[in-house]
């Protein structure tokens, strides 16, 4: 993977942000916060772009960790952004109350996905503020993300960033060594992992994902190259299983 200039990519990535809040007459942004990396980046890159007005949103359920609110709090507040803290499990309660049966953790990490996201909406527009997505370019191409959840944003800093360049982008723009060395994990359910949801770790994964994007997806290159088909087959089905979350609806012609 060729090496990137962080200085560079901070600055461009400022300055896409400063250029669409202008376009769109809005004041300001608002970011969820996870107390992962992904969203520590966005909100270091927000904060850099616009100090006076990043809000940030720490939306926990029954199964969220402890310790990573306590790092999304500790990073807003050594960011000097603006938080709040809404527990979303009495809407997820209801929403099984409502459908009448216990739904299983896919589910209900989906839906969980979707109220944080329907939230972050709401109060954009009572902030008059953007929502900045918080995926990364290793999650958009396997399509590791819940459509209209944590996939749905106004605008998407890192979406051209793949996780292993995030943990060396995030070092650069000194975020916490507790966030960057922590599991990545979307914090669904109980020990709940995104490498092993994924069933091998973003370095590796990255490498077959990157060879892709610069060699195409031939599965005699791929096969050539990695030597391992199991690997080859889960990232090629994920991404042809998944694309529907890359594009926008098919809208019939007339």
């Amino acid at each position: 993977m060729d090496k990137k200039d962080y200085k560079q990519v901070q600055n461009t990535l400022v300055k896409f942000l400063s250029k669409y809040l202008e376009k769109s007459t809005c004041k300001g942004f608002v970011v969820g916060i996870s107390g992962g990396i992904d969203s520590a980046v966005v909100a270091k890159l927000c904060k850099i772009s616009n100090p006076e007005n990043v809000n940030a949103f720490l939306l926990p359920t029954y199964f969220s960790n402890d310790e990573n609110l306590k790092d999304g709090i500790k990073l807003c507040s050594d960011l000097n952004i603006k938080y709040k803290i809404i527990n979303i499990q009495n809407i997820l309660n209801n929403f099984e109350e409502t459908l009448s049966g216990k739904l299983d953790k896919y589910s209900m990490g989906n839906l969980s996905a979707r109220i944080r996201m329907s939230i972050l909406y709401h109060r954009s527009a009572l902030l008059n503020s953007l929502v900045v997505g918080t995926s990364n370019k290793s999650e958009l191409m396997l399509g590791y993300g819940t459509i209209y959840g944590d996939l749905a944003c106004a605008l998407n800093p890192i979406g051209e960033l793949y996780k292993t360049e995030i943990f060396e982008f995030a070092r650069f723009l000194e975020i916490d060594e507790k966030i960057i060395n922590k599991a990545p994990s979307a914090d669904l359910w109980h020990g709940q992992s995104d490498e092993s949801d994924l069933g091998y770790s973003y370095k590796i994964l990255d490498e077959v994902l990157f060879f892709i994007e610069k060699n195409g997806d031939n599965y005699d290159l791929l096969y050539e190259k990695f030597k391992n088909k199991e690997l080859i087959d889960n990232v090629l089905s994920r991404i042809n299983r998944n694309k529907f979350k890359r594009q926008m609806p098919k809208i019939a012609e007339i």
